[in-house]
């Protein structure tokens, strides 16, 4: 996880893997960058292998971060990440283009 100045755009990019090993882990990340940040960029271009879990974490974090005002954005989404978000029905929640 890449961390700014506060109050400036905070990053966090994702492994290989967000599944339900990790959720947790990244939920208590992304947790603390809502805490921190008024602007938030993710990268997901690593992202071979993304479950249930780690798609509802992504959407839970989506929510939380609307209803605090915080922009959040995509700096780059693997294909796997794209595919899942569309079979699921979440494109549009996770704002993948």
């Amino acid at each position: 996880m890449n961390e700014t100045a506060e109050n400036t755009e905070g990053l966090i990019t994702f492994d290989d893997t967000l599944d339900i090993t990790m959720a947790a882990t990244y939920h208590e990340k992304l947790t603390e960058m809502l805490n921190k940040y008024k602007s938030i960029a993710l990268n997901g271009g690593e992202i071979d292998r993304i479950d249930g879990a780690g798609l509802q974490m992504l959407a839970a974090f989506f929510i939380a971060a609307k209803s605090l005002n915080i922009s959040v954005k995509w700096q780059a989404c693997s294909d796997i990440l794209k595919k899942s978000a569309d079979l699921s029905g979440l494109t549009g929640s996770l704002r993948i283009e």
